[in-house]
């Protein structure tokens, strides 16, 4: 195997791509399932705009961050692919969160991975910056932009990305299959 450049987003990749849904569903008093969640635009799903969700969340949940677990088989994967690979956390997270997020990544034992918070969903920049071989993401819309901007991404399957295909997209269940995928490459 060749030394990769690998960019890994967070949310939803690393952790549960439903791990918010229980912390929106007490802020909206609502009961939604993960069947529920058909699109990553979840802010549409309970009434209301990106930014109020994202207010919400934060005022009244902001340990939900600190609360995440890693799903099965990240630790192992990243430290392997860590020994023979440059490997990146790129998330859409902004710089405010920046403390919260790098307190939970050393509890998690992941802080020798570099991390950059963008801000922003527009990861197609930073991943050529990061000369990027390798793209883990869980988002659609991500996924497709990654891939028309030519960088392979390894999709993790979930309800609101099942419409997704691309010929650079390659889509998985678990952090096992991801390092089969990246270990024929």
């Amino acid at each position: 195997m060749k030394n990769l450049n690998i960019c890994i987003d967070i949310d939803g990749t690393i952790t549960s791509p439903y791990h918010y849904r229980p912390y929106l569903n007490s802020i909206y008093k609502r009961d939604l399932t993960e069947e529920d969640f058909t699109t990553v635009y979840w802010a549409e799903l309970y009434g209301d705009t990106f930014e109020g969700m994202l207010d919400k969340l934060h005022s009244n949940y902001l340990n939900s961050y600190s609360e995440a677990h890693v799903v099965e088989g990240v630790k192992e994967v990243v430290d392997e692919l860590y020994k023979n690979n440059n490997l990146f956390f790129v998330t859409a997270r902004n710089s405010t969160l920046q403390d919260i997020t790098l307190n939970w990544l050393k509890k998690q034992q992941l802080s020798h991975v570099p991390l950059y918070l963008l801000g922003t969903d527009k990861k197609l920049n930073k991943a050529k910056e990061l000369k990027c071989d390798i793209f883990i993401e869980d988002h659609p819309m991500n996924a497709l932009n990654l891939a028309d901007g030519g960088i392979k991404v390894i999709l993790i399957d979930c309800n609101y990305n099942k419409d997704i295909d691309h010929k650079n997209i390659i889509r998985v269940s678990s952090w096992k299959e991801i390092k089969d995928v990246i270990d024929k490459l």
